[in-house]
Parts: structure tokens; sequence; C-alpha cells
């Protein structure tokens, strides 16, 4: 059960045995509470197994879920099999989102299906596979949604590239994964990445300020907390490393609380 609702669901149990306490990523919940409207098309950028669709469901009027990872994404669609009410109103697909349309490279640590995989790890040691890469334009183009109202990204790096194209969508909530932008496999492959991770995510940043409003959750006050002023310091100001990046999950609005 979760937000109220109960599903059938497989996979990890441990992993919805936690999914059912309160400790799951309060933050999100209060995000898809607070911001999910009754009757949005949702669009779900690394669905995983769908915890994120089951607690989109109650709301959304149609949910557009990507899960590229091979482990992954039959769960998901069994998870979907096991709810009809849900799988009625989503669409599933085995697809990796980023900056163009091709072929690309996903890896693991170990055998995939963890939430992990990711194509911005070139130093992964565990499995790997080809998958098929597009754009949000192109995803919405083969779906003919002209824009969603909501869109959930934990794309594990990858979010660096797509969310420049998502700016304008009404309730934007990113996972932010600055560390999987370090190659890490030698000094001068950590001293070059650094700076383009640097070059990233300030185009990211520059991006988000046409949002009004940029939202973490302050799970000690409970309460939303705006950090938009902070992030254009990002932007404006040279900082140490780690300050210089958003890091956790943020949602971007022009929404007021």
């Amino acid at each position: 059960m979760k937000a109220g609702v109960s599903y059938a669901v497989t996979g990890p149990d441990p992993f919805w045995d936690f999914y059912e306490t309160e400790g799951w990523e309060p933050e999100t919940i209060a995000v898809y509470e607070r911001f999910l409207r009754p009757g949005a098309t949702c669009l779900d950028l690394g669905a995983w197994i769908g915890p994120t669709v089951l607690l989109a469901a109650p709301k959304a009027k149609h949910i557009v879920c990507v899960e590229p990872d091979p482990m992954a994404y039959p769960l998901l669609l069994e998870n979907l099999a096991l709810n009809p009410e849900v799988a009625a109103k989503t669409t599933a697909l085995p697809f990796a989102v980023g900056a163009r349309d091709r072929e690309v490279v996903l890896s693991s640590r170990g055998d995939g299906g963890d939430s992990n995989s990711s194509v911005m790890r070139p130093g992964d040691t565990g499995a790997r596979w080809t998958v098929e890469q597009v754009t949000v334009a192109t995803l919405l183009d083969r779906l003919s949604i002209e824009s969603p109202d909501f869109v959930k990204m934990d794309v594990e790096g990858a979010e660096y590239d797509v969310v420049p194209m998502l700016i304008g969508v009404p309730a934007l909530f990113v996972a932010m994964h600055p560390n999987l932008l370090l190659d890490k496999r030698s000094a001068a492959a950590r001293l070059v990445s650094s700076l383009r991770a640097l070059r990233a995510n300030h185009r990211f940043l520059r991006a988000t300020l046409a949002y009004r409003h940029h939202y973490v959750w302050d799970e000690d006050r409970r309460r939303f907390r705006d950090i938009r002023r902070l992030n254009l310091v990002r932007v404006l100001l040279p900082l140490p490393l780690r300050s210089s990046f958003l890091i956790g999950a943020c949602l971007f609005t022009d929404e007021r609380v």
C-alpha cells in the first residue's frame, strides 16, 4: 500500500517492503501529493519496476513511462499487468532518453535491474546492453502527445542533457546524479570529466532558472524550501566543486507553494 492505495506487485521483496514505509522517498511522496494534478498527463523517465508509476496512478489520466534496463523492464510490465486499472492508463516503453536519437550502451555495476544502470558510466564492469535512446521530442511525437503536465526524471546522469529539452513543463521533478559525470579511471580522466561535468551542470542550472521556484523537501520541517536563489549563486559565482552542484531531487515549477 502507498498513499492509501493497495497494489499487487512483483520484484524484490525488500524493496517493496521498504516502499510501504514512511522512509521511502518522502520528498517524492510530497511532490506527487502537492504537484501532480488530477487528470494530468505524467511522463516518468526512468520508471524502473514501477514504484512511481503506481504512485501517480490514482491522479494521472495518462502515464508514459520509459525504462531501458532489460532486467527491470519485464518487471515493470508484470507490475502493470498485475494492476489492470493502472495498465489501462499507462504506456511503457524500453527506451533510454538523451540528447540524440541513437543506439547507446547502458551499463551496470552488477547484473542490472537494480535501478542504477546508466548510459553515463564508462567504467562499469558489470552487464552491458545496447539500447535505443530517443529524445523527449521523439518520444512525445511517437505517442502524439503535445506536452506532459508533470515529469518525473531519474535517469542516472542523463538529466543534464534531457532537462533543457523540457523547460516549460508545469512541474519538472528531477533526481540529480552529478557523480555519474565523473570518470574515475585515472587522474587525467577525472580532471577532464570534472571540467565537463561543471559545464553540464552550469548549462542545466541556467536552463532551470526559467522556473520561478526550485523546491526541495525539508523532511525535518515537513515543508518545501525554495533554493532558486542558491542555484542562481551556483550559476554566477565560482564555488568549490561539490558546492557548485545541485545534489538530490528538486521540483522546478512556476507554481508558488
